[in-house]
Parts: C-alpha cells; sequence; structure tokens
C-alpha cells in the first residue's frame, strides 16, 4: 500500500472512531459480533487465535478481514488515540467502511 493510501486509510480510521462508529479492539468486536451485523475487521497484526476466528466468519459472510500491508501497531493507536491497538471494526453498512474498501482495492491488499 502507498504512503498516501496510507494516510486516507488512516484518516478513515480517525474519523470513524470520532463518529461513534468504530469498535476497537477484540472485546468490543466480540460483543458486536452477536448482533449479527456485518463488520469490516482491520488487523494491524495476524497471526492471533481471534485472527483466525474472524477468518473463519469471513468465510461464513460476517465479516470482511483485511490486512493492509504496512499498517503498523503504532500507525493505527495513533490514528485511533490509544495505545496498542491491533485490530478495530466497523460496520460494513458504513460510508467509511466502504470507503476503506475501496482503498484497499485501489492501492492495497485485502484477505475477502
Amino acid at each position: 500500500m502507498n504512503d498516501q493510501a496510507m494516510v486516507k486509510l488512516l484518516s478513515c480510521l480517525g474519523l470513524a472512531r470520532r463518529s461513534g462508529e468504530l469498535l476497537i479492539g477484540q472485546d468490543s468486536i466480540k460483543f458486536k459480533r452477536a448482533s449479527q451485523e456485518g463488520l469490516l475487521v482491520v488487523f494491524a497484526e495476524a497471526g492471533s487465535s481471534f485472527y483466525r476466528s474472524c477468518r473463519r466468519g469471513s468465510d461464513r459472510g460476517d465479516f470482511v478481514v483485511v490486512e493492509p500491508p504496512g499498517l503498523s501497531v503504532e500507525n493505527l493507536s495513533a490514528a485511533v488515540g490509544s495505545r496498542k491497538v491491533k485490530v478495530v471494526a466497523l460496520p460494513l453498512r458504513s460510508g467509511l467502511a466502504q470507503r476503506i474498501l475501496q482503498l484497499l482495492a485501489e492501492g492495497g491488499e485485502s484477505d475477502e
């Protein structure tokens, strides 16, 4: 993912945080998951059991799981104004989620 696309991605995540749409951390996402609402789940780090669980959910269509190349825990944390954030999510119905998916399609990769 190029630098310009990364800046736009981080900006979208910051806007989602300020609008109250962003879920931060796996506990928040697990809680929201029970509502059966489709989520865009953005990981800064893969390899955790939660990542694997979300990937299984994406196979069922509950989630769209992405791990943008070059997205670090530090960048994600700074964008959302918190510390050591490894995963965030927002509802797929959100315009910001659709914008993030568009950015990834244009300048990055997603694991849909």
